[in-house]
């Protein structure tokens, strides 16, 4: 009974070693789905627009850590981590989406542009950024269009608000006189 009781211990340990032994943990990946090899900037943002907002918020970390690490005073910067953060300003659904800090990151690239790596930008990559200004200058112009509509609404609301306002005033004082002659008649007969 206890060669049997033995046999069966050990096959147990044996299967579940042999089970075990083809189990793997799998790891978790807390980095975003965006690639790591090079890509076109069209393609980055491309991949962008199917991340989450917790892939954003992770890449956006990722982006913004690697532009502190770059020394402010080389001229040859790294103008790839840049793009893409302005790309990330630039994406609607992006957690840091502000076409006034994406305008604003283009306009300083573009000034360095001559001296810089940006020069070695393919003429596909270039002209997309060239879009891209585009864009942002067209979003820009439209938001201080709109800007200018609701200040006209809200002045032109304000001037009739005053308008009744001050013929209301008008309206009391008439009202006023009136009650006054009513009386003075009433007095009279």
């Amino acid at each position: 009974m206890s060669i049997n009781r033995y046999f069966f211990t050990s096959i147990i340990l044996l299967s579940t070693v042999f089970i075990l032994s083809g189990c793997q943990t799998t790891p978790i990946n807390n980095t975003p789905k965006v690639s790591e090899h090079k890509t076109s900037y069209g393609e980055y943002y491309l991949e962008l627009q199917t991340l989450n907002k917790t892939e954003l918020i992770t890449e956006v970390e990722n982006l913004q850590l690697q532009i502190t690490k770059i020394p402010t005073s080389s001229p040859q910067a790294d103008y790839n981590t840049q793009i893409k953060l302005l790309l990330l300003y630039s994406l609607p659904k992006s957690p840091i989406y502000n076409t006034f800090n994406a305008k604003s990151l283009l306009n300083r690239m573009k000034r360095e542009e001559t001296t810089t790596s940006i020069i070695k930008l393919s003429p596909s990559e270039r002209g997309l950024i060239a879009l891209l200004r585009d864009q942002l200058n067209q979003r820009l112009l439209m938001r201080n269009r709109l800007l200018e509509q609701q200040q006209t609404q809200q002045n032109e609301a304000l001037k009739q608000q005053q308008e009744l306002v001050d013929k209301t005033h008008l309206l009391e004082k008439i009202i006023a006189q009136l009650k006054k002659i009513e009386q003075t008649i009433n007095k009279r007969e």
